[in-house]
């Protein structure tokens, strides 16, 4: 209001988007008075939406929405952005996330190039290495001085507890003993209300019908459900006194403000894999908050075996690094992301242009050293993929690249995508929803995910299908036929509760 200008808040989900929309239109909050939109992944960039976007004082976007208006910014003629004063972020440890923190530091480059007078504020309760990030931002992204603000104040004090439960020889050993442990902690104050963590559905469901069965009021709010149905969850656990319990996945682990008075998280291992470090943070975080709790109480869960080394390492945060230089299977396909929308809107050109970008990023920042093995091996698989080409001597985007840039989809996708729909249309195949839907699905992300034996059992008929009618050549993998799968439900208007979250 002071500074002039619009401001854009980054969410790093939809969900806290929605919060803060209903927090700030409130009749009684000092925003209410201003225009606010919320542009998220569910929402087309229509000529009435980017109307609202260039009146609105406020806007809310995820993190990939703002990078993916900015790197369109010249073709979708998104005048708005330039007129931003203040970009605040919300989360920033996300920019660490695998997968996910890369769309936060690309966004945050191109933004500082297209606004560079605007106001930067960037906020964490779980990033240690604060002073090289608040220097990254000063030195390589807008010359100018950073304030780097830390403080252990919170509104309501909060108490941390490590606690035992004893790890026996199976998996399903572990999860009965975090339950008994969790209900425990549950039945010692039965006047207070609890959030409990799970990392897992299937956990959720044990430890649901293990509270129902002692008579205690619960629900489980995790991500399969619908959005209205998760939104109306939470209501209910602000409003209802007699739902002492809400179990939930990492759903609410995120900038959600719940009446839990304390908060259990059970085990710090998701299936084999150990749960980063901020993320159990950010869980312990929903203990006591404000309006609602004058302190709160968390209770960390941890095997008997190892539990001092998990005590250390959970009160060692995570250093913060960037995920720009991820080679997941081999391939720096992160990397490539980027570079193909550089290429298309004409901002790298050659070698020494792909450095020169790179040379204003954390990973750059931090030492990632983005040497010519890397360079050659990404380019090399774009120009054979079909994405890129040369011409006198210059990097151009082919029709694949351009459709990868221009609607934010990873491009070894879109080959795929370009070679499978060749082969249904040459086949006249393009009615059958059976062969759409192994199209749809055989796609180079799809075939990274992970399938579980419960899944892998469900799309047998379908998977024995595809064997018969000998669909493509070479042999497509169980995530892949498990995507196709889930297209094949949305095709034909089926639905399966086990897979409700891919098919959303």
């Amino acid at each position: 209001k002071e500074r002039g200008g619009k401001g854009i808040f980054l969410a790093p989900m939809r969900s806290l988007a929605k919060e803060k929309i209903d927090d700030w239109t409130n009749p009684k909050h000092h925003f209410n008075d201003l225009k606010l939109s919320i542009c998220t992944g569910d929402f087309r960039l229509t000529a009435d939406r980017k109307k609202e976007l260039e009146e609105s004082d406020i806007i809310l976007m995820t993190n990939e929405m703002l990078n993916s208006r900015i790197r369109n910014y010249k073709s979708e003629h998104n005048e708005f952005l330039k007129q931003v004063g203040t970009l605040v972020i919300d989360e920033f440890h996300m920019i660490s996330a695998q997968f996910r923190g890369n769309h936060t530091e690309i966004g945050l480059v191109k933004f500082c190039e297209l606004c560079p007078n605007a106001r930067i504020i960037m906020l964490s309760a779980t990033m240690p290495n604060v002073k090289e990030l608040s220097e990254w931002v000063s030195y390589n992204l807008t010359g100018k001085e950073t304030y780097l603000l830390q403080s252990n104040y919170r509104p309501c004090p909060l108490s941390i507890h490590y606690e035992p439960y004893y790890d026996g020889k199976s998996y399903e050993d572990n999860e009965y003993a975090k339950i008994a442990a969790a209900l425990e902690i549950v039945n010692e104050y039965p006047d207070d209300k609890f959030l409990l963590f799970v990392h897992t559905k299937k956990t959720g469901e044990l430890l649901k019908k293990a509270l129902k069965a002692e008579k205690i009021e619960c629900e489980f709010h995790y991500a399969d459900l619908e959005s209205e149905k998760r939104f109306k969850l939470e209501a209910r656990f602000k409003e209802d006194k007699d739902l002492r319990v809400l179990v939930a996945t990492s759903t609410v682990a995120v900038g959600c403000n719940l009446p839990a008075r304390r908060v259990v998280i059970l085990g710090v291992h998701r299936g084999l894999s150990e749960v980063a470090t901020y993320d159990i943070t950010q869980e312990i975080g929903r203990a006591g908050r404000p309006l609602y709790d004058p302190r709160g109480d968390a209770y960390v869960l941890l095997p008997y075996s190892d539990f001092e080394a998990h005590k250390t390492r959970l009160k060692r945060p995570q250093r913060i690094v960037s995920q720009l230089l991820d080679n997941t299977g081999g391939q720096y396909k992160v990397l490539a992301f980027h570079l193909v929308s550089e290429i298309h809107h004409g901002g790298i050109e050659t070698i020494d242009d792909i450095h020169n970008w790179y040379s204003k990023t954390l990973a750059s920042f931090q030492d990632q050293e983005l040497d010519n093995v890397i360079v050659d091996k990404t380019i090399e698989s774009l120009i054979k993929s079909g994405i890129i080409y040369v011409e006198d001597d210059k990097f151009k985007a082919t029709a694949i690249g351009k459709v990868s840039s221009m609607f934010y989809y990873p491009p070894f996708d879109v080959v795929d995508f370009k070679r499978n729909l060749e082969f249904i249309f040459e086949n006249n195949m393009q009615n059958d929803d059976f062969w759409l839907s192994i199209a749809l699905g055989n796609v180079d992300s799809q075939r990274m995910n992970i399938i579980s034996k419960a899944e892998k059992e469900e799309i047998n008929s379908y998977a024995k299908k595809l064997e018969l009618k000998n669909c493509f050549t070479g042999k497509i993998n169980a995530s892949a036929i498990k995507a196709g799968y889930v297209y094949y439900l949305l095709l034909t208007g089926g639905f399966n509760e086990l897979f409700a979250s891919q098919i959303r």
